[in-house]
């Protein structure tokens, strides 16, 4: 049970509806075998990349997570290395059954971020959380091109990453006084919890725009926008509001909480923008 949450659950489901979405967004719906090893290369680099966050992660979630599995103590911290390690080779091993660009994606943008991301990107201000948007917004173009349309997941992507940008800026000044602990510099640490917030709030801004992009721009139609406005502008506009007055890491902590469940609403969203009339 331990094991299976380190992995983080919720964010493989993320994942899997992320190719699933895209499947429905084709021409034509792919072959289930492509489905089968898109699904088990996204959920085997994003358990495997939770893995080793936790393991690098070890003193600040100390502070930061006590309850996770490897600071709990409910399993060893080496644990942590050897599943990543585990899952990253059999996801590498699925994206080889798939398409060259594909491969790519996967093996050659993807992966190297995710095992980079804590040593390297972390604690650099906004660079890490970036990239871990970026890693996000990649499930949409690695899906596409393993199901021969990559041009078509751009709208996905650029919605996955910058909604999983204001969460991670979020959880910043949520993990201010644990990543300050362990010398992270993240934005939040250092130039403060205020100037934190004034970025969620900006961010939330450009956010509420960009989701309505897709529709401006004709790639998407009015159910798109239905979905969009009821699902994803209304939290965010909720998301401004409780962030302006509550402008201190345990309102960063809720409206982190509120950003999670959004995303699957900003899923849907695409999803249905296949019925668009």
């Amino acid at each position: 049970m331990a094991a299976i949450k380190m992995l983080r659950p919720v964010n493989l489901v993320l994942g899997a509806l992320a190719v699933l979405i895209t499947a429905a967004l084709m021409p034509a719906w792919p072959s289930w075998s492509a489905i089968g090893w898109a699904i088990a290369t996204v959920l085997s680099f994003n358990a495997a990349a939770n893995a080793l966050n936790d393991y690098f992660d070890y003193p600040i979630d100390k502070v930061n997570r006590p309850d996770r599995p490897l600071a709990s103590g409910d399993l060893p911290r080496h644990v942590g290395w050897l599943l990543a390690v585990i899952l990253f080779v059999a996801g590498a091993l699925a994206a080889f059954q798939l398409p060259t660009h594909a491969r790519i994606v996967a093996i050659y943008i993807a992966l190297p971020l995710m095992v980079l991301y804590t040593p390297l990107f972390k604690g650099l201000p906004l660079v890490g959380n970036s990239v871990v948007a970026a890693i996000l917004g990649l499930a949409f173009l690695f899906a596409g091109a393993a199901f021969g349309h990559l041009n078509l997941m751009w709208a996905p992507f650029g919605l996955a990453a910058g909604f999983t940008l204001l969460r991670e800026v979020v959880k910043d000044v949520e993990d201010v006084v644990g990543d300050a602990a362990a010398g992270l510099g993240t934005f939040a640490v250092r130039w403060g919890v205020s100037a934190g917030i004034k970025l969620a709030l900006i961010l939330t801004l450009f956010l509420m725009f960009g989701c309505l992009l897709p529709y401006i721009l004709v790639i998407y139609g009015a159910t798109y926008l239905i979905a969009v406005i009821i699902g994803v502008e209304l939290p965010l506009l909720y998301t401004f509001v409780y962030l302006d007055k509550h402008p201190n890491p345990a309102g960063a902590g809720r409206v982190a909480k509120v950003l999670k469940l959004d995303i699957f609403a900003g899923l849907l969203a695409i999803y249905l923008s296949k019925f668009d009339i």
